[in-house]
């Protein structure tokens, strides 16, 4: 059976005006440059009454009303923040700075604060702080934007200032001649799950959770991480269908100590073993999908090491993976696995490739099926 995975979205390079179905609610998601179409599909399958309001590199806009608690459990976003409003025609100029300081201090907040006063306490006396960023050519930066709202959000309410201990995060993007302001609804960066211990290079779980549902996971299946260090592949897999069997190894004892550690934390039945990605002990066509994050030559490995493993790696991949499986491979070694995957194009087909911007790395996600 053909798999039917995340159908790709139109993502703008420039900000864009968002207007809301009256009387939905408009959020905004923060995520990893790159997975705005994963996103997307996820919000369409788990908030059913989702109207997706589009998406510009790093965010997703859409309005709902399944509630605030619903779009937290979204497993592919960084943040969730309740949109607030769009300021346009921002000059670049330090006039600038004034139009920020008077917008903030128009914005009525009430909406947005009845949505946060839903999920976290309602405090006696409100403090808050403001994050800021900025793209384009401006005559000012982003911590001068930051303190140009804010105090207009002390004259609009007269909060406290607390930058450790705020009960409200309230974010300003600034791109080019546009402003986007959003009260930040979750407690702390959803990426921050799933593991207790940590090992080197850890990968980030809503990359993880991305990349396993590109292979359009079903229950039953065999399930295999080969460099699985901490074992957040595994715990995100299990987030999403049952498998019938799920395996996780390593090269070196320390990453699958962690990765046994956080998968008994996450109450995740998977089998650990020690052994070489390059001579896997495994059944010919015995694995429905692969999720591997291959070391990419920098904190892990290095650029010659991965000419040595790369090769035995993808060999492999086309020995154990079934006609019809899937595999989800995120590298930033790209001219290596693209020639290595182009020279076992016969047995192994790419079939999407996701390009990300993460911690100021540029990997991809390639999507490969056994042909």
């Amino acid at each position: 059976m053909e798999r039917e995975g995340p159908r790709l979205i139109d993502v703008r390079d420039e900000p864009f005006e968002v207007a809301s179905p009256s009387g939905e609610t408009p959020y905004f998601a923060t995520l990893i440059a790159g997975l705005e179409p994963i996103v997307v599909d996820e919000l369409r399958k788990r908030l059913p009454r989702v109207t997706f309001l589009g998406a510009e590199r790093g965010k997703v806009f859409f309005s709902s009303d399944d509630g605030a608690d619903a779009a937290l459990d979204l497993l592919t976003i960084e943040n969730l923040f309740a949109y607030v409003d769009q300021l346009v025609e921002l000059p670049s100029t330090l006039d600038g700075l004034q139009a920020i300081e008077e917008w903030l201090a128009r914005l009525d907040l009430a909406g947005v604060l009845r949505l946060h006063h839903g999920l976290h306490d309602v405090p006696q006396r409100p403090s808050f702080r403001i994050t800021a960023q900025r793209s384009g050519d401006h005559a000012y930066n982003s911590l001068e934007i930051a303190a140009a709202a804010g105090a207009g959000v002390v004259r609009r309410y007269g909060w406290d200032v607390d930058l450790s201990g705020y009960d409200y995060d309230v974010r300003v993007y600034v791109t080019d001649g546009m402003a986007l302001a959003g009260l930040r609804l979750s407690p702390e960066a959803l990426h921050q799950r799933a593991r207790v211990k940590h090992a080197a290079a850890s990968l980030n779980a809503t990359v993880a959770h991305a990349m396993c549902r590109l292979t359009s996971p079903k229950a039953g299946e065999v399930v295999v991480d080969p460099m699985c260090g901490a074992g957040t592949i595994l715990i995100e897999r299990a987030r999403l269908a049952e498998p019938a069997l799920m395996i996780g190894g390593d090269l070196h004892i320390s990453p699958l100590e962690a990765a046994c550690t956080n998968v008994e934390a996450a109450e995740v039945a998977a089998r650990l073993l020690q052994w070489d990605a390059r001579c896997l002990p495994l059944g010919r066509a015995s694995v429905d999908a692969l999720l591997c994050n291959l070391p990419w030559g920098r904190r892990i490995g290095s650029h010659t090491a991965n000419r040595h493993l790369y090769p035995g790696f993808v060999r492999e991949l086309g020995r154990v993976l079934r006609p019809g499986g899937m595999a989800a491979l995120l590298t930033q070694e790209k001219r290596l696995i693209t020639r290595l995957l182009e020279k076992s194009s016969r047995r192994l087909q790419v079939v999407r490739e996701d390009h990300l911007s993460l911690s100021g790395t540029h990997p991809a996600i390639y999507l490969v099926q056994r042909t």
